[in-house]
């Protein structure tokens, strides 16, 4: 029997120190197999964004004191 490989040729694992016996190298298969099969939960998509609201409000809530500083990005002098 051949140790499995990649895509590449190259093998999938490598013992560099040590003599592992067969039940080492099952025992670190199994726990690689199940650390490769464990998978994160996706992150729910994003809401979407309400149909009522109007496009020129993208932004949002500029602050108490944004009449002052007039339309988004337009700051006054000094």
């Amino acid at each position: 029997m051949s140790a499995p490989t990649t895509p590449t040729g190259a093998p999938l694992l490598r013992v560099v120190r040590g003599h592992p016996d067969p039940e080492e190298l099952a025992a670190l298969t199994a726990v690689l197999v199940a650390a490769a099969a464990a998978t994160t939960p996706e992150p729910p998509p994003p809401a979407p964004a309400p149909r009522w609201a109007r496009p020129g409000r993208a932004t949002g809530f500029r602050g108490p004191r944004s009449w002052r500083t007039g339309p988004a990005g337009d700051h006054p002098p000094g």
